[in-house]
């Protein structure tokens, strides 16, 4: 496997090659092929660190990156130099994926970037930053200058996404910022839009729903407001562009499940968690299943269908117990974790994680067991998973060989028989 992995330490990235079955851990277990440092730039420090990584087409990879930039880099991993082979300890002679170019932001060093989102139609990446401030950059002309969309009603936002089914459409919100879905640009517009002069007059928001507060709590308090995670969803009802389905994650550790045709407020509130939730991602391509984690160390996968009525429990003075309904908790990925968890990809039947721990995580999705657990010596922000398939050595692949010769005489033995039948 191959995967890459942000390392907030040196503002680049690491490279890891390894096996299933690989434990840093234990002496005795399979170790990592190779862990090599890649992505680093001359400017590359804790202020510059990546945030998000970003598989654009196999083509290229993109890094948002904190004060501003956005960095590109060949997919392709470039073959080492001769002379930096000798140089192997020395990161910055480490150029596996060749860069191409920086685009410059204009934002505030400490506006940190929320969302890097892919475009396809447009050729292009939105990243929208914590003030509030989305841009558009069309990858395919390195000269085009990021072109700032303005936000309508928009304070700080935690989270923003598109739709993966209408790609005009997006979503976001934030601390005291209630979730809203905006349409940036018409649906028929595409990258050939960068080559006409008024292209910036196309970007412009349209708010099609703005969320409603849930109602005050038992003590007639105002609930806060801080959305971290946005999530669109299908729904076999979802027939009209006027008509979304949508889940949230909150620092305050609650799902909240919108259905647009049924008005303004979640159709669904749960608490599943005490500490603030930090990432969300579904965990089945049916969308019916997500997983959470929070600040501290819990990474966990709970279904949409599946509803516990009487999961959440508390006492007040005032309104006694308190019985609330929670989604069923299908089980929680133990590997040792420690820290908060803020890189997670989940690629067919593969689960994979990073953090504040320092450690890559590699769990079965279904059964939730440890596949591979590798010690990477730097916190993560994020990670891509590169390639799925484990190498084979030099033993297994000359087995295979040998294996398929074999079936292949037999099948010529049994073609012969047949034709001398």
């Amino acid at each position: 496997m191959k995967v890459l992995v942000s390392s907030d330490d040196t503002g680049g990235a690491k490279l890891a090659i390894f096996k299933r079955g690989t434990d840093t851990s234990k002496q005795d277990a399979i170790q990592p092929e190779a862990i090599t440092n890649c992505l680093i730039q001359p400017y590359s420090n804790y202020g510059s660190r990546i945030i998000h990584l970003l598989n654009y087409n196999y083509q290229y990879l993109i890094a948002s990156r904190y004060g501003g930039i956005l960095s590109i880099f060949d997919f392709e991993e470039k073959e080492e130099k001769e002379n930096d082979k000798a140089n192997k300890d020395d990161a910055n002679e480490e150029t596996l994926f060749e860069h191409l170019h920086d685009y410059r932001i204009p934002v505030e060093k400490d506006d940190k970037p929320v969302a890097l989102v892919k475009a396809e139609k447009l050729d292009s990446v939105f990243v929208a930053y914590e003030s509030g401030k989305v841009f558009v950059i069309y990858i395919g002309d390195f000269k085009f200058e990021p072109l700032l969309i303005n936000l309508s009603n928009s304070g700080p936002i935690s989270a923003f996404t598109n739709n993966p089914r209408r790609e005009n459409v997006f979503a976001y919100g934030g601390k005291e910022n209630d979730l809203q879905i905006v349409e940036l640009y018409d649906a028929k517009v595409n990258s050939t839009i960068f080559k006409k002069e008024d292209y910036r007059l196309v970007f412009s928001p349209k708010t099609i729903f703005k969320a409603k507060n849930v109602k005050n709590d038992h003590l007639n308090l105002r609930v806060p407001i801080w959305i971290t995670n946005v999530l669109f969803f299908s729904d076999k009802k979802e027939g009209s562009c006027k008509h979304y389905n949508l889940i949230t994650s909150t620092r305050y550790g609650q799902l909240r499940i919108y259905d647009t045709a049924h008005g303004r407020r979640p159709i669904k509130d749960f608490q599943v968690a005490e500490k603030p939730i930090v990432t969300l991602t579904f965990a089945s391509e049916e969308e019916n299943e997500v997983i959470v984690t929070d600040t501290h160390n819990m990474i966990a996968k709970y279904s949409l269908t599946q509803i516990d009525d009487k999961a959440f429990k508390t006492n007040s003075a005032s309104a006694g117990n308190i019985i609330k309904p929670v989604p069923k908790l299908l089980g929680k990925f133990t590997g040792g974790n420690t820290g908060a968890t803020f890189g997670v990809q989940i690629h067919e039947e593969l689960a994979t994680f990073a953090g504040l721990d320092r450690y890559l995580r590699v769990f079965d999705l279904d059964t939730r067991q440890v596949l591979a657990k590798v010690y990477l010596g730097v916190e993560a922000s994020s990670l891509l998973i590169i390639d799925d398939e484990d190498e084979e050595d030099e033993d297994q692949k000359r087995k295979r060989e040998e294996e398929e010769a074999e079936d292949e005489q037999m099948w010529d033995q049994l073609n012969k028989k047949q034709k001398q039948k």
